[in-house]
């Protein structure tokens, strides 16, 4: 069982690196920033990378929306069959990695949590899973917000599965204190995601010792953060008394919120009530 030491009672503010990054929308911008990615200024190096990973995503979008059975949807890596679109988000996922490598290697968190995902995924480079998460805890030591919550999350799940000799390649088992311990970690830079999970775990019990009170305390914050999972939360505690006094109007009202988003268990709530 892992303390709760983070306080709900702290407001949380969504600051920088929380932001999305602005990336250049010229070709001038973009060349100046590249200069001084070649000049070796980490930050440029790393929004560098960024943009070339955001080209390669827009062009596997494309690829995703062309229709089933259509011409131009062709295996990637058919040898003598390439497609177009997919040889091209590969050479900007690889510019990507070149980039997200060289501002990593001057300790630059953000870039090193990236190049976590390059490898997990096999965007840019070959596929390996090892190296990701190594690259992962190292961004999470680091102060990455992204890389404590997706290393929480990892140990709260767990992930593969172990052969019959006891050994599997990236395997990684189910730990819910460790999961606690990183959890709280993004959440006290305000990561809702994170918070929505810490409040989960205080309700639970899991990984740490069970108080709903906490748990609704951490919804709270989540919630305030837009978060419809934790709206969801806050309207089945509310309209079940767990953490908190009954109330229904309250329930309706965090119900609701939730529904505007489509969640379904809060439109079935609200029909419900």
């Amino acid at each position: 069982m892992v303390p709760i030491v983070l306080s709900p009672t702290v407001k949380f503010k969504l600051e920088t690196p929380h932001e999305e990054v602005r990336l250049p929308e010229t070709k001038a911008e973009f060349r100046e920033l590249l200069d001084r990615a070649e000049a070796g200024n980490a930050d440029a190096q790393y929004l560098a990378a960024c943009t070339y990973r955001a080209q390669g995503d827009e062009l596997m979008d494309e690829l995703r929306a062309l229709p089933s059975g259509s011409p131009n949807l062709r295996a990637p890596y058919h040898i003598g069959d390439r497609n177009p679109l997919s040889d091209g988000a590969q050479n900007y996922y690889r510019s990507a990695f070149t980039w997200f490598q060289k501002a990593a290697a001057q300790g630059n968190p953000d870039a090193l949590y990236a190049l976590s995902c390059c490898y997990s995924r096999g965007e840019g480079t070959a596929e390996f899973p090892e190296k990701g998460r190594e690259l992962l805890n190292e961004a999470a030591e680091k102060g990455c917000f992204c890389a404590q919550f997706d290393l929480g999350m990892l140990y709260y799940q767990g992930y593969g599965e172990k052969n019959a000799a006891g050994e599997s390649i990236g395997f990684v088992e189910q730990d819910f204190g460790k999961a606690v311990f990183w959890l709280q970690k993004a959440a006290a830079q305000g990561d809702a995601m994170a918070l929505y999970f810490l409040g989960k775990c205080c309700e639970e019990g899991t990984g740490t010792e069970q108080n709903q009170t906490l748990a609704v305390g951490f919804y709270l914050r989540s919630a305030e953060l837009d978060n419809p999972w934790a709206q969801c939360a806050l309207g089945r505690c509310y309209e079940h008394g767990i953490g908190t006094e009954k109330d229904l109007d309250q329930a309706r009202e965090y119900y609701a919120l939730a529904a505007e988003t489509g969640d379904e268990e809060a439109l079935e709530a609200l029909g419900r009530l």
